[in-house]
């Protein structure tokens, strides 16, 4: 069932034979929108296939109260997924200030990985630079980009730190 919720679309067959009540749940588990089984519906639609959406959506209710907690938003945030805002208000919340601090470490690390990137690459540029005048603005833009690496280096610690408060906070139930 979940291979079926990770595509656009349904085939003729899935449109005949799927179980919605469990495309929902799993599209719910998923943190897809309420509006995802309109993507459903157009592709049963090319086979003037019906979509059982009181199955659906009962289902979806199901999958996405699941996905909704704190718990996942912290993770979801952390792995960088995008949020498609289909939490339900009185889940949200939670949900959403664990996927803030969770994504703030990946924006931190992310940023910090790609600015180790580019000053790798800029030392290697240092090496290919054959004048002396090439290698001096090649030595300025190094010595630029490692003064980013380093604020971007203090970015994650923080984001780290904001990561093991939350952490100990809901264990203690301050969130």
């Amino acid at each position: 069932m979940l291979s079926l919720s990770a595509c656009a679309t349904l085939n003729e067959t899935e449109c005949e034979s799927v179980n919605w009540s469990d495309l929902g749940r799993s599209d719910g588990a998923a943190g897809r929108s309420p509006s995802y089984v309109q993507r459903h519906r157009e592709a049963c639609a090319k086979y003037s296939l019906p979509v059982d959406e009181s199955a659906w959506r009962a289902g979806w209710e199901d999958g996405i109260r699941r996905y909704c907690t704190p718990e996942n938003g912290l993770s979801a945030g952390r792995d960088g997924r995008s949020y498609a805002n289909s939490c339900p208000s009185d889940v949200a919340p939670g949900f959403e200030s664990a996927y803030r601090v969770g994504k703030r470490v990946h924006d931190a690390q992310s940023e910090y990985d790609r600015l180790k990137r580019e000053l790798e690459q800029l030392y290697d540029d240092l090496e290919d630079a054959a004048k002396g005048e090439d290698r001096r603005k090649v030595r300025n833009r190094i010595s630029l980009k490692e003064s980013d690496l380093f604020l971007a280096e203090g970015r994650v610690r923080d984001a780290e730190r904001l990561y093991d408060r939350y952490l100990y906070e809901e264990a203690a139930g301050r969130y």
